[in-house]
């Protein structure tokens, strides 16, 4: 009788320890699924920021291209016009180097707190 009862303390014993594994086991995947999904969402959040640091930047280059192809005469009445709301503002600050003026344009905007720059030098034509 004693073998008996011996034998039926080990097999509960080893569903006890059985069931604790499955818990460990569960309790862990739960915690590496919540990581998965956290790093997914930061990285869509990295992405969207990323897109929109590229839309930014693209728009304050096209901005200095549309600049670059105006008249040097008219560029400084064109600058003026612009909608001082506009998300991309343009600075224009006029320099001299040996005996030609022109103007350097800084064109920028902001995106996520960062300040993005792109410059335009344009010279007075040769008379």
């Amino acid at each position: 009788m004693r073998a008996a009862s011996s034998n039926r303390s080990r097999t509960n014993a080893h569903h006890g320890f059985t069931l604790m594994e499955t818990m460990a086991g569960v309790a862990f995947l739960a915690i590496s699924t919540g990581f998965a999904v956290q790093m997914h969402h930061s990285g869509r959040a990295f992405d969207r920021v990323s897109t929109d640091r590229l839309e930014r930047q693209l728009a304050i280059e096209n901005e200095a291209q549309r600049l670059s192809l105006i008249p040097y005469e008219d560029l400084a009445g064109v600058v003026e016009q612009r909608d001082p709301d506009s998300s991309v503002q343009i600075q224009m600050e006029p320099f001299e180097t040996d005996s030609r003026d022109g103007l350097h344009l800084t064109i920028q905007t902001t995106v996520h707190s960062q300040t993005l720059q792109h410059h335009v030098w344009r010279m007075e034509p040769n008379e």
